[in-house]
């Protein structure tokens, strides 16, 4: 369930929250910037995880199961939060 949500809706609702970015709130605005960021490097290591030789899996919870099952919505979630807090941080300094 967390690939599909993190392969499917998570882009989807990043789609929603791009729209009209510029009227946006800046937190708002990084902590769309900050969950494409996340989605993007975790769909990297999802990548590399599951190309990993079939040898070296294991059954049970496993480094390469968090990889390729949790990564998308992970990042998105923790970049989006990161996004977030940075911007709301810059804002706070001007």
């Amino acid at each position: 369930m967390a690939l599909l949500v993190g392969m499917f809706l998570a882009p989807a609702l990043l789609l929603g929250v791009g729209h009209r970015l510029r009227r946006r709130s800046p937190a708002v605005r990084g902590a769309f910037w900050g969950a494409v960021i996340g989605h993007s490097l975790a769909m990297l290591a999802m990548l590399g995880a599951s190309l990993y030789p079939p040898v070296g899996w294991t059954e049970g919870a496993s480094g390469r199961t968090v990889a390729v099952f949790w990564s998308l919505l992970l990042g998105a979630v923790l970049g989006g939060l990161l996004g977030a807090a940075l911007a709301r941080r810059r804002g706070a300094r001007r």
